[in-house]
């Protein structure tokens, strides 16, 4: 492709954020969900982790299945079960259809975000790719950045049901401007590969460590992310406004990071040493945050620097998904490995973090799985060195 088409790519970029408001929706309004429905805490917890879960089960399988059938019509199904899976839950009475709702949501989410990176990659120039596949890799933050400004709004308007069907409203929209930005493009490119020729162009040891090291990535982010506002409300006596706040603002602060990889990659940085960086700075910043010695200013300041220089990890990453797959505009199923990974490693991050802790009854002890994490994450980008 000689030229970026610039339009397809924000537009299907803000679909991927436009997705993550359904994990977003749920930190600021499970609250009311637990008092109107009496959930138990496991049940809170499910209901949070079951985009993971799914991710960290299927999308591998989901990847497949959008480079064989099309992304585009992949990225429209996956919207508008998504959407369908709101519409169910703002009716939900009971635990029982609110978990199968999620569970609707989850798989409709999946499918969306493992085909959306290859219509982006597909729509970017070979120069512009780079910035393409980094501006994607701000999505989940971007959007669930988003949705944490926006939902206390809507909350107060009109409950949770209300945000509930307004997420699943938008969502369907944005899937009718996607397809009418995306329906003249070619989703054809001529390939023909078998099931095993595609698994083999990704089962090979330079996007296995890409894989793995979205699993050490998820798990240091989801953790510091979960319980750095628990740790300045519960440690320090923060409010739990205030404390809400500012884990937003360390969400968002991972944009950063994403835009910066594309950016840097397309003027020559090489992706081994920007993924060596992102694991030292993670490394080093959550060090801080867990250590008893820091200071509320100070723990802050370290999970902002930590999520910033953490999001050059995924920015990097889909830019070498690009390359390690058959053709760039058929990297969904080297995007569904990686989100399988990210899947895997949100689920045991804030698991064992939180078992350590418990089991101490000291947060400086989550700094031996946060040095462990960090530590495999640097093998891995040092072992890419040959290989990117």
């Amino acid at each position: 492709m000689n030229e970026t088409n610039w339009a397809r790519v924000w537009v299907a970029f803000l679909a991927g954020c436009i997705g993550a408001f359904q994990i977003g929706k749920t930190f600021a309004s499970l609250t009311l969900i637990i008092e109107e429905l009496g959930l138990s805490l496991i049940q809170a917890g499910l209901i949070l982790s079951l985009f993971s879960l799914i991710a960290a089960f299927a999308g591998a399988a989901f990847g497949l299945l959008s480079d064989r059938i099309g992304h585009l019509r992949t990225a429209l199904t996956g919207l508008s079960v998504s959407a369908g899976g709101a519409f169910l839950g703002a009716t939900a009475a009971g635990v029982e259809v609110l978990l199968v709702s999620r569970l609707i949501e989850g798989f409709g989410f999946i499918l969306a975000i493992v085909a959306l990176p290859s219509l982006i990659s597909g729509s970017a120039s070979d120069r512009n790719r780079p910035l393409a596949m980094g501006l994607w890799g701000a999505f989940m933050p971007a959007g669930i950045g988003a949705s944490m400004v926006l939902t206390p709004v809507l909350l107060e308007w009109h409950g949770w049901r209300g945000l509930w069907n307004d997420i699943g409203l938008v969502i369907l929209l944005w899937g009718l401007v996607l397809y009418i930005t995306f329906r003249s493009a070619d989703d054809k490119t001529g390939i023909r590969l078998s099931t095993s020729e595609f698994i083999a162009s990704v089962m090979r040891l330079g996007p296995l460590l890409v894989v793995a090291g979205f699993v050490c990535y998820s798990s240091l982010y989801q953790s510091l992310t979960a319980f750095l506002p628990t740790i300045l409300a519960t440690e320090y006596g923060v409010t739990l406004a205030r404390s809400a706040h500012l884990g937003a603002l360390v969400v968002v602060a991972n944009v950063v990071g994403n835009l910066a990889a594309g950016w840097l990659i397309g003027r020559g940085f090489i992706p081994w040493k920007l993924l060596t960086l992102s694991f030292l700075a993670m490394g080093i910043c959550a060090t801080l945050v867990f250590s008893g010695f820091s200071e509320p200013l100070v723990k802050t300041l370290a999970g902002i620097l930590f999520s910033a220089f953490g999001g050059i990890f995924p920015g990097t990453a889909f830019v070498l998904a690009a390359r390690y797959s058959v053709k760039p505009s058929h990297m969904a199923l080297m995007a569904g490995f990686m989100l399988q990974g990210a899947g895997i490693g949100q689920t045991i991050g804030p698991l064992m973090v939180s078992s350590v802790v418990e089991f101490s009854g000291n947060w400086d002890f989550a700094n031996l799985v946060v040095v462990g994490m960090a530590g495999i994450g640097l093998t891995c980008a040092l072992l890419l060195r040959k290989r990117t």
